[in-house]
């Protein structure tokens, strides 16, 4: 008995639509290849470019006033988002969760109540980065956000905050969302880094010529918020949020000295890493990156991973590339740069061409030449040290580090020990919140050194209501054989159909 495996949907499938899959989009249709992408979000442009279409039409003062505070690097977008809409071989869903892919090209797909597989000769992984999660005492209370959620208020929404605001944490994008506030008319109470300029003395060494440019903006931010009068303070510690049913006040040490301000919202920001959750869960092969304190996909330059399933497992080679900032932090150029690069590589493996060429991959080069210089003057600050017993790890389960301290010291030493006995990442975020902090436990109580392990990665990626998984289309008719006791003969002699493992 033999059955047929399904034929490709499209020769390529790419997961997000941002600067990167965008780039990698327009590249492959415009070479005549079929493309089909899947995107969450109900508009392209990814968290870069988020909602850049509907502000550009919006001509009342209010949106023009937004457009202003977002800047040029924001409206830099519009010209790919075009070329992208103008492509007709592109086969666009937005608004459609990936909660499975495969390293042979099935990628699962749901939208509403409707869900599926959908299968690529290659699949391209452009589903971006995520803020590093930040567990410290009162981080679950309403009323605290993160910088990126802020953004998207701001782009999606034109929701503007109020009241007395404080921004903690590290990194250009923290810098950034303080400027845009003040030209939007809001103050900020406190601009607190965890960074200090010692920090920033040590990473000039790492200053490249191609760098210079994201500097001077970053002193033009810092310039304009001195003159405005924001309060600023460097080398902030002990970061901890205060309220009942709301955030009320901060507190901090700073200087050696503790101090404590009133507080209607606290942004956070401690940079941004690579969102692992897809390429974890497709088993791609994941390495740490010490100085940002997480993991990242291990790919050849061009961005193909690697699966760490064993053969009976894999039904051929392995077919998925990671780009963007889902493969290394960049920002929108350097995305735009490796989405194109990898692009190529595809083409080259759909037509055996010549691959990425030198421009493109110089390209690449030129755009994240400043990532060495920024790395080393935004250190990780709030999520340095370990959190204390009391802080809540798994919001999702509502579990503490204490919680998790006793299950690890009462013998439960992996990662998917830990995670069965506590279902800590067993809850809707599938451990991007916490994973990263209970690998960082785990290795503190075990004294173990090397790469901080992972949750082993399983679909679903994100929830799937079981009305949509009970009428799934597009179904591998090989998955559906199942030997029962009846089809197992009596003797262990008899021809029998294996199918293979999914």
């Amino acid at each position: 008995m033999s059955m047929t495996a399904p034929l490709p949907d499209a020769d390529v499938i790419i997961i997000g639509c941002g600067p990167s899959g965008m780039a990698a989009a327009v590249t492959l249709a415009e070479a005549g290849r079929s493309v089909i992408v899947l995107d969450m979000q109900p508009a392209p442009g990814g968290q870069i470019f988020r909602s850049l279409e509907a502000n550009l039409c919006d001509t009342s003062p209010a949106g023009q006033s937004l457009l202003a505070a977002l800047g040029p690097a924001y409206q830099a977008g519009t010209d790919l988002i075009r070329r992208f809409r103008a492509c007709a071989e592109i086969d666009y869903r937005p608004q459609t969760t990936v909660w499975e892919v495969r390293p042979d090209g099935t990628v699962g797909w749901l939208q509403g109540m409707n869900a599926g597989y959908v299968r690529g000769r290659q699949v391209l992984l452009a589903h971006g980065a995520m803020e590093r999660p930040v567990p410290f005492p009162g981080w679950t209370l309403p009323g605290v956000m993160t910088a990126g959620a802020v953004q998207t208020l701001l782009k999606a929404g034109h929701l503007k905050p109020s009241g007395r605001i404080v921004l903690a944490g590290t990194g250009p994008l923290l810098l950034l969302l303080a400027n845009q506030l003040h030209q939007l008319g809001i103050k900020p109470a406190l601009l607190g880094r965890t960074d200090r300029l010692s920090d920033s003395v040590r990473a000039s060494r790492h200053l490249r010529p191609d760098g210079l440019l994201p500097l001077v903006k970053g002193l033009g931010w810092l310039g304009r918020l001195k003159l405005a009068g924001v309060k600023s303070v460097t080398g902030l510690e002990n970061l901890a949020a205060h309220g009942a049913q709301n955030v009320e006040s901060v507190s901090f040490t700073t200087g050696g000295k503790r101090q404590t301000l009133p507080c209607d919202l606290l942004i956070v920001h401690d940079g941004i890493v690579p969102a692992i959750d897809i390429p974890n869960a497709a088993g791609l092969r994941l390495q740490w990156d010490g100085p940002n304190a997480s993991w990242r996909p291990a790919t050849t330059p061009d961005g193909l991973g690697a699966s760490t399933l064993p053969p009976e497992l894999s039904a051929g080679p392995c077919v998925l590339r990671v780009t963007g900032d889902a493969r290394s932090i960049g920002g929108a150029d350097a995305a735009i740069a490796h989405g194109k690069v990898a692009a190529q590589a595809i083409l080259t493996e759909l037509d055996h061409g010549a691959g990425p060429s030198g421009d493109a991959l110089r390209a690449v080069g030129k755009a994240l030449s400043v990532r060495p210089f920024l790395d080393a003057a935004f250190p990780p600050g709030l999520s340095h040290s370990l959190p204390d017993d009391d802080t809540i790890v798994c919001r999702c389960e509502e579990l503490t580090a204490g919680n998790l301290r006793a299950k690890i010291r009462s013998g439960f030493q992996n990662m998917d020990a830990l995670r069965g006995e506590s279902r800590c990442g067993m809850g809707p975020c599938q451990g991007r919140s916490c994973m990263v902090t209970a690998a960082r436990l785990l290795q503190d109580e075990t004294s173990a050194a090397g790469c901080p392990p992972t949750f082993r990665g399983r679909p679903p990626i994100r929830p799937v209501p079981l009305g949509a998984v009970a009428t799934l289309s597009g179904l591998d008719p090989r998955a559906t054989i199942r030997l029962t006791l009846e089809d197992k003969p009596e003797n262990g002699t008899e021809d029998t159909v294996d199918a293979p493992a999914e």
